[in-house]
């Protein structure tokens, strides 16, 4: 009984499987082949940027922080003195908003970021 106990244990806490396609609005991401695309346009992201998306994508609607972006993308914890994630994000934007009309990914002033579908 204690074994299948600890079994049951273990596989609660297995990670859950993550779609392969991820999907806000009119960007796209394939996770498998690790590619994006808005309005059908693909995009040239970076590793780091890609991540930074996905997590985006995954947390639509939420308030990420700038910590939890660190953790996320860099498996390190945040330092107040760096802007290391505003930067990604900045270029991030460059790709992602700036050529197009609709603006998904939003700064939270002191808090973080947010991506809204529209």
């Amino acid at each position: 009984a204690e074994l299948l106990a600890r079994v049951r244990s273990v596989l609660r806490r297995a990670p859950q499987r993550q779609p392969e396609q991820l999907r806000i609005d009119d960007l796209e991401i394939d996770m498998r082949r690790h590619k994006a695309t808005r309005s059908g346009v693909p995009l040239n992201l970076t590793p780091k940027e890609f991540l930074l998306l996905a997590h985006l994508v995954r947390s639509a609607g939420e308030v990420v922080s700038r910590g939890e972006i660190a953790e996320h993308v860099w498996d390190i914890g945040f330092k107040t003195g760096t802007n290391v994630v505003d930067v990604v994000v900045r270029r991030l934007r460059a790709k992602v908003d700036d050529p197009f009309k609709t603006k998904l990914i939003q700064t939270i002033r002191g808090v973080g970021y947010v991506l809204k579908a529209h």
